[in-house]
């Protein structure tokens, strides 16, 4: 690999680092490491064609290797391509299931799935994106990954301030950086690297970060993390947000074999930034990487939520009623709320939502159309099979077949009574089908379409 580190940035690191700093950039021109991680919140999610022969010791579900986008494991849902060192992130956070979780900067998603992993369902994740492109992304990966509890929004970290102050019990803040730590796997980003845009990303990283201080609650934490080797990004912006808001203390983060203490020289001397954690690829195996935990001073006031109303006329649940009845073993009502024509179990009804430019709110049930009503795929990709009066497994070619948008052509009559059943290929649900005549017609998304 040739990665044409320029003038500026080696002299800057070898001001910083010493002899060792060729040792980094040698790194820097070697192969990634790839790494994957499984979805605990899909039925049987070991139950992948992965090796999982090397796992990652800090981490429950991640491991070294590569995977296949293309495959029905990452279609439905059951696994995640993600930078190993990136993975540390949510294990730091900690998420609890009674939390609530904001990422504010998260697309295209790889730590807030895996937030939402650990929340098993529960609680509230509010994952955002400034980006409104990117934030369509990370909705989607959202979607994919099956997660009923996120709030995906499509805003600016100010924007949360006016409704939302001391709101979350846990805030990362996975801030727009330099990139340096990825210059190896995206070799394209040294073209947009210079000292100015250092400062730049460092100046932006101070504002997300009032923001996030706004919003956490008193006994609350804070996760700051970057992917750059910047101080100007990490040490030093971090002691100027523990000088600004005394409220804030640093906390222990444990370290595995590679990761190196914050350096308190790279931010004016404060020793506390030792409790910081650092990742260099000369040293681990991963991209560079930041990571720091801080916690609010202070007991939490209970917060007063207003719901908002659902929408749902008495019609429109007779439909919903009906696909249940029709198609399913059972059917709770829980924090249905109506959006346009659609139906989504809500992961939130407080009312301050409705300050923010929203694009999910919890599961997408389905919609509304002509006196009946069609379910999402999203609700698929969420429940296990045994929710469905009737799944169907594809053989490979009707797989196939199925993924190129046509309908499967049975030969045999499977008996099924319902019209909406689930689609499973190798064990894994993916998608609803439309049965009729011993045929299943295709309702498979367009745009994922092979």
């Amino acid at each position: 690999m040739n990665v044409d580190l320029s003038n500026d940035f080696k002299e800057k690191y070898r001001n910083l680092m010493g002899d060792r700093a060729d040792k980094l950039f040698a790194a820097i021109e070697t192969d990634s490491r790839n790494a994957f991680r499984i979805n605990p919140l899909k039925p049987n999610y070991k139950n992948v064609n992965v090796d999982l022969s090397e796992p990652i010791p800090y981490s429950d579900v991640g491991y070294f290797g590569d995977i296949d986008g293309n495959s029905i494991d990452h279609m439905a849902g059951y696994l995640y391509s993600q930078e190993p060192s990136a993975m540390y992130v949510a294990e730091v956070l900690d998420p609890k299931s009674t939390d609530k979780v904001l990422d504010l900067c998260a697309a295209p998603g790889s730590k807030s799935t895996y937030i939402a992993t650990k929340m098993g369902g529960q609680g509230l994740l509010v994952t955002n994106e400034i980006n409104n492109k990117r934030a369509r992304v990370l909705s989607s990966n959202v979607e994919r990954m099956g997660i009923v509890n996120a709030v995906v929004t499509n805003n600016s970290p100010k924007d949360f301030e006016k409704k939302f102050e001391g709101y979350f019990d846990r805030i990362l803040v996975d801030a727009p950086c330099s990139g340096e730590g990825m210059f190896r796997k995206d070799p394209e980003s040294v073209k947009y690297w210079s000292l100015e845009y250092v400062e730049q990303c460092a100046n932006r990283q101070r504002h997300i970060l009032d923001s996030a201080f706004k919003l956490l609650k008193p006994g609350g934490t804070l996760v700051y993390s970057t992917c750059t080797f910047s101080p100007e990004e990490n040490e030093e912006n971090i002691d100027y947000f523990l000088n600004q808001y005394p409220d804030m203390q640093m906390d222990e983060i444990k370290k595995y074999d590679g990761m190196e203490d914050g350096k308190p020289e790279w931010g004016h001397g404060n020793a506390e930034l030792t409790k910081a954690l650092r990742m260099f690829p000369d040293q681990f195996e991963g991209e560079g990487h930041f990571i720091c935990k801080m916690t609010k001073s202070g007991e939490p006031d209970k917060s007063r939520e207003k719901d908002i109303s659902n929408g749902i006329g008495k019609d429109e649940f007779k439909f919903v009623e009906k696909f249940a009845k029709t198609n399913l073993n059972g059917l709770t009502q829980n924090n249905w709320f109506k959006v346009s024509d659609f139906l989504y179990q809500a992961a939130s009804l407080d009312n301050r939502f409705k300050s923010l430019h929203v694009l999910r709110n919890g599961l997408k049930l389905g919609e509304f159309k002509k006196n009946r009503f069609e379910p999402d795929i999203a609700w698929i990709l969420a429940i296990e099979p045994t929710v469905l009066k009737s799944v169907f497994e594809l053989d490979d070619d009707q797989f196939e077949t199925y993924m190129h948008g046509e309908s499967v052509i049975l030969s045999n009559d499977p008996g099924f009574d319902n019209k909406w059943i689930g689609l499973s290929y190798q064990g894994k649900l993916f998608s609803w089908g439309r049965y009729s005549n011993k045929q299943i017609k295709n309702v498979y998304p367009k745009g994922l379409r092979r």
